[in-house]
């Protein structure tokens, strides 16, 4: 238990710069979008909701954790499952976090903020909200835990070369894929099973199931991981 805390500190310790400026970017963005909603009258404004731009911290956490952390853990003493047992409970703190404070946003957003101004949210894009508060809170743990676990694997594999491969194979991937019809449609047709599946079960199923063997390859990559 005291292992763990120390992991939660120093996860913390390592992301609280980048929190602060997210914080700093949504206040600036609510402040400027009240005095405009001030300025043109109410419902003329449109914006992004403000939880859903907070919730890209996310990718800070599946990104800066296994690339600057892990060193860090190691030094103080921590073994690589220590590590690993560790930011796997750091993302699905982060995860379940994320995933009721854009539930309860998303409430506050229909029962008031739409008063003054029309919001854009991805509980609506992606028809999570369609499957009640419950299925909403479901569904975001398991895209965001999708989100986190590739992250994850992308950048706990940064110095080995199957890793350097997998970044090559995406990177190559995504031109391709948007760039040639059929491709593209099947792209779309993945991602809207994946994150718009009108079935709560397979929607959550399928993105935990993958975060899952992605999780597993960031274990792999950590294990082999050398220190220096």
């Amino acid at each position: 238990m005291n292992k763990l805390i120390v992991m939660l500190k120093a996860s913390f310790l390592q992301l609280k710069l980048y929190l602060y400026v997210i914080l700093g970017v949504v206040a600036v963005s609510v402040l400027s979008n009240i005095i405009v909603s001030l300025s043109i009258g109410p419902g003329e404004n449109r914006q992004v909701s403000a939880a859903n731009v907070l919730t890209v911290f996310l990718i800070f956490v599946g990104s800066i954790l296994p690339l600057q952390l892990f060193k860090r853990m190691v030094n103080l003493g921590a073994t690589r499952k220590d590590y690993y047992y560790g930011i796997l409970v750091v993302y699905v703190l982060s995860a379940a976090f994320f995933a009721v404070l854009n539930t309860v946003w998303f409430q506050m957003e229909n029962s008031f903020i739409r008063s003054y101004e029309t919001t854009y949210n991805i509980l609506e894009i992606f028809g999570w909200s369609q499957f009640g508060i419950t299925g909403m809170l479901i569904y975001q743990f398991g895209a965001y835990m999708l989100l986190l676990s590739l992250l994850s694997l992308l950048f706990s594999g940064i110095r080995h070369v199957l890793g350097w491969v997998i970044w090559v194979v995406i990177l190559a991937a995504i031109p391709v894929f948007t760039s040639i019809a059929p491709l593209r449609h099947k792209l779309a047709n993945g991602l809207m099973v994946l994150l718009s599946n009108d079935s709560l079960l397979a929607g959550f199923g399928l993105t935990f199931l993958i975060a899952c063997v992605l999780l597993a390859g960031g274990w792999w990559f950590t294990a082999k991981r050398p220190i220096f």
